[in-house]
């Protein structure tokens, strides 16, 4: 524990301070007045600086210029060292990045975190729009998408082959020129500039058609529906070039609209204690590209950001920021209802927590084959898709035992929840609950029994009305698990399928196969795909063989 002595020789100037245990960061803060600050904070009038100065054994200052400075610089650590009682940005859902490495050849992805180097665009909200997106771009510029290092690889891949990637892996002089072009395209139209990508497909599809090249023109024409469908897509579009980030905030909860091109591309909201200034430096922080020309928000800020920081002032930009506050608005109210629910089911079901986080899970399968156990993640009410997993468990038609399966793959390895839904009814959650005190684990189970949707718990039933919030709440749980699980083992059961119905065709041996898989993804797209696609991957011959076959 730090005396309060370490604060005696702190000068009254602007600054960043952290508190350390040993090498590690437990908080950064900043102040216009560093000494000022620190003595607040040993007068232990909240709980959490008692638990900060507790639990450090030291304390270091950087002295900076200005307020403008303090705020960079906090934000800077922060992001770098994510200090245990540093207030963070908390998305209400994880958004998505589009990434392009700082490779030599760089290569382009999707991701949710920005722990590693490169460039990071977004964050986005639909990664379904995202990954349309990237496809459309890709057609045009012809980037690559592998992450393998360029010097084990011999020969380009498929993606050479049908003109999507111009293969930088043969390090080729000009190769690596034109590479580098496309990059700095591809980084233009990531920040806003839509119009290139329209203005080149129909240039190319005009070209085509002009020279009566009327298949490829065919294929430039569909490529430009596929982009101005996606557009479309998202619903608000300004028919102006405006390149804007419109923030409201309120209740501790943030909410940015981004527009890009003048269309709206991502609504995202955050759950943060932090000041305004702070919320922007800490969320613009690391995001060199894709920054909007300006920021609207409905309160004069006199701040020296990278960014101009202006009122809503032509009729655009008040309509737009009318969408942002009235989603922020919904969005804290259904907060608020979730929160409500969360703790009347606590008192209901007789939980031992508020079940912030839970997790559920449904068992599906074919005929006893391609057996699976859905895992759904619940955390404030809200689903978290992106820790959704899918588990394989071979050919049991026993559902008991293939809940106690599940269980043993899953918390042999993982944390528990708050609550554990299992898709059943005294049977199946009795099969959990008998698995996890096997496995020394101590944590409410319930299920919903199918029949008149009682829900079951430990030692007994509850019935609720069918309008009750958390009967309504618990089977939205349900369907969500019993559609993943039936999901996942449908597919098990098609890819089998796909395989063996390939398998049949004279002439396609495993390699040609994987190739088709691998551009065409499903039986379905293969079937359906236009004649000179299937030509490029298997020639004229086998492609007119698949044609018939399918």
């Amino acid at each position: 524990m730090l005396e309060k002595s370490v604060i005696e020789d702190i000068p009254e100037k602007p600054g960043v301070y952290i508190f350390k245990k040993s090498n590690e960061y437990v908080y950064i803060g900043k102040s216009k007045n560093l000494k000022k600050r620190l003595s607040s904070h040993f007068l232990f009038k909240e709980e959490k600086s008692k638990l900060i100065i507790e639990e450090s054994d030291k304390l270091e200052t950087i002295i900076v210029k200005n307020e403008k400075e303090s705020l960079l610089l906090e934000a800077t650590l922060i992001y770098k060292y994510k200090p245990k009682y540093n207030v963070m940005l908390k998305e209400s859902e994880s958004y998505v990045y589009i990434r392009i490495s700082d490779d030599e050849f760089p290569y382009v992805e999707i991701t949710r975190n920005r722990k590693k180097g490169g460039k990071y665009f977004g964050p986005y909200t639909n990664i379904g729009f995202v990954r349309l997106f990237l496809e459309v771009l890709q057609k045009v510029l012809n980037f690559r998408n592998c992450k393998k290092s360029l010097e084990k690889i011999k020969k380009p891949c498929l993606n050479y082959y049908l003109k999507t990637c111009i293969a930088p892996c043969l390090k080729e002089k000009e190769n690596k020129n034109l590479y580098i072009k496309i990059i700095e395209k591809l980084e233009n139209v990531l920040n806003g500039n839509y119009d290139y990508v329209r203005n080149f497909v129909e240039n190319k599809m005009l070209y085509h058609s002009k020279m009566l090249d009327f298949e490829n023109a065919a294929k430039y024409r569909d490529l430009l529906f596929s982009f101005d469908s996606l557009m479309k897509s998202q619903g608000v579009i300004l028919n102006d070039n405006r390149n804007v980030d419109y923030i409201a905030f309120r209740d501790n909860m943030f909410t940015i609209l981004k527009v890009r091109s003048g269309i709206l591309v991502s609504k995202l909201f955050y759950e943060s204690a932090l000041t305004f200034e702070e919320f922007l430096f800490q969320f613009y922080y690391g995001l060199k590209s894709d920054l909007p020309e300006k920021i609207v928000f409905n309160q004069k800020i006199k701040l020296d950001f990278t960014v101009p920081i202006t009122l809503p002032k032509d009729e655009k930009d008040i309509y737009i920021y009318e969408i942002a506050l009235e989603n922020l608005n919904e969005h804290v109210k259904t907060i608020k209802f979730n929160k409500r629910v969360l703790l009347k089911m606590k008192e209901i079901l007789n939980l031992k927590k508020i079940p912030l986080r839970i997790e559920g899970t449904d068992i599906s399968h074919r005929n006893g084959k391609y057996t699976v156990a859905s895992l759904v993640v619940f955390e404030n009410g809200y689903p978290k898709k992106e820790e959704y997993r899918r588990y394989k468990l071979g050919n049991i038609l026993d559902d008991y035992e293939s809940i106690r399966m599940f269980i043993r793959k899953r918390y042999s390895k993982h944390k528990l929840p708050d609550l554990l839904f299992i898709d059943g009814g005294k049977g199946q959650v009795n099969a959990a609950i008998q698995e996890l005190e096997k496995m020394s684990l101590d944590v409410d189970v319930v299920g919903i029994a199918k029949e008149e949707e009682l829900i079951v718990v430990r030692g007994g039933v509850i019935k609720l009305e069918h309008t009750d919030d958390v009967l309504r709440t618990l089977i939205f749980i349900r369907d969500e698990t019993h559609r993943v699980a039936n999901t996942f083992s449908g597919h098990l059961k098609l890819k089998s399928y796909k395989v063996s119905k390939l398998d049949d065709i004279s002439g396609i041996g495993s390699k040609r196969k994987k190739q088709l898989l691998m551009k065409f993804k499903t039986l379905e797209n293969i079937k359906n795909a236009p004649l000179y696609e299937l030509e490029k991957i298997v020639g004229k011959k086998l492609a007119m063989r698949i044609k018939e076959e399918l």
